[in-house]
């Protein structure tokens, strides 16, 4: 008898997370704000295309903060985000610029996907991984945090749910240190 049950008892096992998931999927998928954690990489340098061809890189500005969300259009949390990101930028105006980089997707298909979403920022293509491997981005979304040097903050490897960040807060800790110098 014990052993006609246990198989069934395996497949409950099984799956109860994956019920979970679904029921609870969403809110376990969208990261509060302060699940951004500090990070002190190296901030490699690029100069990547645009679905047109114009060429975007990293730029010094001291007053702005640069978020680079690494995503792929096939990602759903990555999709889910972009609506808030350019709200992001609506609300907060020229102190944050976004630069979303998609990972080794055909062209064609992301221009399908910026007809969809039209986001208030530049979408570049990273073709071949190389700009996504020098961040060691191994999970999309990945999203940095830069400060104005551009030097990395903070970095999420899971969404963010970006209506809730507040850059000047950022801002005003990166204010604090440069003046306690």
């Amino acid at each position: 008898m014990i052993d006609r049950i246990a198989p069934a008892c395996r497949g409950v096992l099984v799956m109860v997370p994956f019920l979970a998931l679904l029921a609870f999927g969403d809110a376990a998928a969208r990261a509060e704000p302060a699940q951004l954690k500090s990070w002190d990489g190296p901030a490699p340098a690029f100069a990547l295309a645009d679905s047109q061809g114009a060429l975007h890189a990293l730029s010094t500005e001291p007053s702005a903060i640069t978020i680079l969300h690494f995503f792929a259009t096939w990602c759903e949390p990555c999709r889910e985000e972009f609506p808030a990101l350019s709200r992001l930028v609506r609300r907060v105006g020229p102190s944050v610029r976004v630069i979303a980089i998609s990972v080794a997707e055909p062209d064609l298909r992301v221009r399908r996907f910026l007809k969809t979403f039209a986001p208030e920022f530049p979408v570049v293509l990273d073709r071949d991984r190389a700009t996504a491997r020098a961040w060691n981005v191994s999970v999309l979304p990945t999203s940095f945090v830069l400060d104005g040097a551009p030097k990395p903050r903070l970095a999420a490897e899971t969404s963010v749910d970006w209506d809730r960040f507040e850059p000047r807060d950022l801002l005003r800790t990166e204010n604090k240190s440069a003046s306690a110098r």
